[in-house]
């Protein structure tokens, strides 16, 4: 297997300082965990504190992350609900 060159690498420390992670909230029954990378890309992680279901979503937009973020906490977190 070839050897990946150090320009298509991202080192651990690089990484680190380009992450941003945020203190989890509870909103609506659901806890909403939120981090950034290189400010553009954004990791949302929901869980319902009722049934312990879990979501995941990546967004490479802040916009569209929101949005997912108010759609989730539309949703009854007390019910097990089908993700599309």
């Amino acid at each position: 297997m070839p050897k990946k060159s150090s320009k298509d690498s991202i080192s651990f420390q690089e990484a680190k300082s380009k992450l941003k992670s945020f203190i989890p909230v509870i909103k609506n029954g659901w806890l909403i965990k939120f981090s950034t990378f290189s400010g553009e890309n954004v990791l949302l992680v929901f869980m319902s504190i009722h049934t312990h279901q879990i979501i995941v979503r990546h967004y490479d937009s802040e916009d569209f992350a929101v949005n997912y973020i108010n759609f989730v906490i539309g949703h009854d977190s007390t019910k097990q609900w089908a993700i599309e």
